[in-house]
């Protein structure tokens, strides 16, 4: 035990000088989590967001369209700087919630670069990380809302089918299909350039580190989940954790940030998050 509490605390220790560097330099400008701000305020002027832009042009958009038109209306009377401030308010309680609500072991898994990294750029692959935790244990409609952002976390559902979690599955099957209606009987010409833009980047690497087609890496991570489906438990969800990882779009260094997700499975015990979350409902 006290060799472990000597390793979270030097792993705390390098973990909050990341933090200080991220906050004291980075965190002095705005990151990736404009570009979504921006689609919004261009959605809300009446000019597209989608502009063929490369994967790796700084403030691209190229998510679904349901993110942006879901801050629009924000933009009119939010001021840009109030929601990056907000925006990193919840990235850093989101990587407090994945380390057990601890600051020491928040601190201890920023030291994971892949997390620290994240924090620098300010994507979404915390909150996919989240959405996986959640998901798998009280509120399944979480890996909907991520995948019309991210596509990846739609692989629960698949998750939930293999589990026979079937009223799981069908809440977030439906959650998702809801949103995407909306989006699309708002505004179908969105989904239309969407589509357009994306077309010709499945059969690239991107800026992944693994040089793979997106497609590949997809059915990879689809074989990874439904392994994961038959065995379940904790080894099941953690086979989740890396297949949503796996079949992520954008997996350049901070898109292993997703794997953040295997550390509260792992502390959940033998019968990881679900079955811990059975057994909270059933004391209750």
């Amino acid at each position: 035990m006290r060799s472990e509490r000597l390793i979270v605390l030097a792993l705390a220790a390098f973990g909050g000088i990341l933090l200080v560097v991220i906050i004291g330099t980075f965190w002095q400008q705005p990151n990736d989590s404009l570009a979504y701000w921006i689609a919004a305020e261009r959605l809300m002027a009446g000019e597209p967001i989608y502009t063929g832009q490369s994967v790796v042009e700084p403030y691209a958009y190229h998510y679904p369209p349901p993110l942006a038109q879901a801050l629009a209306p924000f933009t009119l009377f939010v001021p840009a700087l109030l929601y990056v401030i907000v925006y990193r308010g919840l990235l850093l309680l989101t990587t407090w919630d994945l380390a057990g609500r601890r600051m020491l072991w928040m601190l201890a898994l920023i030291a994971f670069v892949p997390v620290a990294i994240e924090l620098r750029f300010e994507n979404v692959q915390l909150f996919m990380a989240l959405a996986i935790v959640l998901g798998l244990g009280r509120w399944p409609w979480a890996f909907a809302v991520m995948a019309v952002i991210k596509v990846s976390p739609g692989l629960g559902v698949v998750y939930l089918a293999l589990r026979r979690r079937w009223r799981d599955a069908a809440i977030a099957s439906a959650v998702g299909l809801t949103i995407v209606a909306v989006s699309f009987a708002l505004d179908p010409s969105l989904w239309q350039s969407f589509f357009e833009q994306v077309a010709g980047q499945a059969g690239v690497a991107g800026n992944s580190l693994i040089p793979l087609p997106y497609m590949v890496r997809a059915v990879i991570g689809l074989g990874l989940v439904v392994a994961g489906g038959l065995i379940g438990r904790r080894n099941g969800e953690l086979l989740l954790v890396a297949g949503v990882t796996a079949a992520n779009p954008n997996l350049a260094l901070a898109g292993f940030a997703v794997l953040a997700a295997a550390v509260p499975i792992w502390r959940a015990g033998p019968g990881g998050i679900a079955e811990r979350a059975r057994l909270e409902r059933a004391a209750l």
